[in-house]
Protein backbone atom coordinates (compact mmCIF):
# COMPACT_ATOMS: atom_id res chain seq x y z
CA UNK A 1 0.00 0.00 0.00
CA UNK A 2 1.10 3.44 -0.93
CA UNK A 3 0.49 6.34 1.44
CA UNK A 4 0.57 10.16 -0.52
CA UNK A 5 -0.36 13.12 2.04
CA UNK A 6 -1.25 16.64 0.03
CA UNK A 7 -1.30 19.54 2.22
CA UNK A 8 -2.63 22.86 1.62
CA UNK A 9 -4.77 22.30 -0.60
CA UNK A 10 -7.34 24.68 -1.38
CA UNK A 11 -11.00 24.81 -0.35
CA UNK A 12 -13.34 24.92 -2.49
CA UNK A 13 -16.71 23.09 -3.02
CA UNK A 14 -18.07 21.40 -6.13
CA UNK A 15 -20.49 23.55 -6.17
CA UNK A 16 -18.62 26.30 -6.62
CA UNK A 17 -16.24 25.21 -8.49
CA UNK A 18 -19.02 24.00 -11.15
CA UNK A 19 -20.21 27.86 -11.73
CA UNK A 20 -16.32 29.44 -11.85
CA UNK A 21 -15.21 30.34 -15.57
CA UNK A 22 -13.18 27.98 -17.19
CA UNK A 23 -9.71 29.89 -17.03
CA UNK A 24 -10.34 29.89 -12.96
CA UNK A 25 -10.95 26.47 -13.10
CA UNK A 26 -7.81 26.36 -14.94
CA UNK A 27 -6.13 28.04 -12.24
CA UNK A 28 -7.60 25.95 -9.47
CA UNK A 29 -6.21 22.84 -11.49
CA UNK A 30 -2.54 23.98 -11.73
CA UNK A 31 -2.47 25.38 -8.24
CA UNK A 32 -3.43 21.18 -7.33
CA UNK A 33 -0.82 20.02 -9.68
CA UNK A 34 1.85 22.03 -8.37
CA UNK A 35 0.86 21.42 -4.34
CA UNK A 36 0.56 17.35 -5.85
CA UNK A 37 3.89 17.70 -7.33
CA UNK A 38 5.66 18.82 -4.35
CA UNK A 39 3.98 16.07 -2.35
CA UNK A 40 4.90 13.36 -4.81
CA UNK A 41 6.84 12.93 -8.09
CA UNK A 42 5.70 8.93 -8.60
CA UNK A 43 3.05 8.14 -11.86
CA UNK A 44 1.45 4.72 -11.72
CA UNK A 45 -0.44 2.62 -14.64
CA UNK A 46 -3.39 1.94 -13.01
CA UNK A 47 -4.47 -1.18 -11.21
CA UNK A 48 -5.15 0.21 -7.65
CA UNK A 49 -7.98 1.08 -5.23
CA UNK A 50 -8.07 4.19 -3.84
CA UNK A 51 -9.41 6.04 -0.72
CA UNK A 52 -8.84 9.60 0.22
CA UNK A 53 -9.37 11.17 3.22
CA UNK A 54 -10.04 14.84 3.12
CA UNK A 55 -9.70 17.44 6.10
CA UNK A 56 -10.70 20.52 6.27
CA UNK A 57 -10.63 23.58 8.65
CA UNK A 58 -13.99 25.50 9.23
CA UNK A 59 -16.94 23.54 7.84
CA UNK A 60 -16.90 19.96 6.28
CA UNK A 61 -17.51 19.73 2.96
CA UNK A 62 -20.23 16.88 1.78
CA UNK A 63 -18.71 13.85 -0.10
CA UNK A 64 -19.78 14.64 -3.33
CA UNK A 65 -18.57 18.33 -3.19
CA UNK A 66 -14.73 16.61 -3.33
CA UNK A 67 -15.19 14.48 -6.27
CA UNK A 68 -13.14 17.62 -8.61
CA UNK A 69 -10.44 16.97 -6.56
CA UNK A 70 -10.48 13.29 -6.90
CA UNK A 71 -10.79 13.60 -10.83
CA UNK A 72 -8.14 16.14 -10.69
CA UNK A 73 -5.52 14.03 -8.53
CA UNK A 74 -6.14 10.58 -10.17
CA UNK A 75 -5.48 12.27 -13.64
CA UNK A 76 -2.37 13.66 -12.13
CA UNK A 77 -1.15 10.44 -10.72
CA UNK A 78 -2.26 7.77 -12.73
CA UNK A 79 -0.72 7.40 -16.77
CA UNK A 80 -3.66 5.51 -17.15
CA UNK A 81 -6.69 5.51 -14.83
CA UNK A 82 -9.27 3.30 -16.84
CA UNK A 83 -8.30 0.06 -14.78
CA UNK A 84 -8.66 1.43 -11.36
CA UNK A 85 -11.33 -0.13 -9.99
CA UNK A 86 -12.73 1.26 -6.64
CA UNK A 87 -12.27 4.79 -4.77
CA UNK A 88 -13.87 5.59 -1.91
CA UNK A 89 -13.62 9.31 -0.40
CA UNK A 90 -14.09 10.17 3.36
CA UNK A 91 -14.27 14.03 4.63
CA UNK A 92 -13.90 15.17 7.56
CA UNK A 93 -13.29 18.44 9.94
CA UNK A 94 -9.81 18.90 10.65
CA UNK A 95 -7.24 21.67 11.66
CA UNK A 96 -5.99 21.62 8.37
CA UNK A 97 -6.96 21.51 5.00
CA UNK A 98 -5.29 18.13 3.27
CA UNK A 99 -5.71 15.00 1.38
CA UNK A 100 -4.06 11.47 2.57
CA UNK A 101 -4.33 8.90 -0.33
CA UNK A 102 -3.95 5.72 0.29
CA UNK A 103 -3.31 3.36 -2.95
CA UNK A 104 -4.02 -0.38 -3.28
CA UNK A 105 -2.55 -2.34 -5.79
CA UNK A 106 -5.12 -5.14 -7.01
CA UNK A 107 -4.07 -8.37 -6.79
CA UNK A 108 -6.51 -10.28 -6.76
CA UNK A 109 -9.65 -9.86 -5.05
CA UNK A 110 -11.24 -6.36 -4.74
CA UNK A 111 -11.79 -5.06 -1.06
CA UNK A 112 -14.63 -2.51 0.24
CA UNK A 113 -13.84 0.65 1.41
CA UNK A 114 -12.38 0.93 5.23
Amino acid sequence: MTEITINDIPKLSFNKYNHLHWSKKKVFKDTLKLILLSSTRSRFKGGYELQFNFTFKGRRLDTINVVHYCKIIEDFLFLQDKDNRQICINVEKGKENRCVIFLLHLSGESKRCY
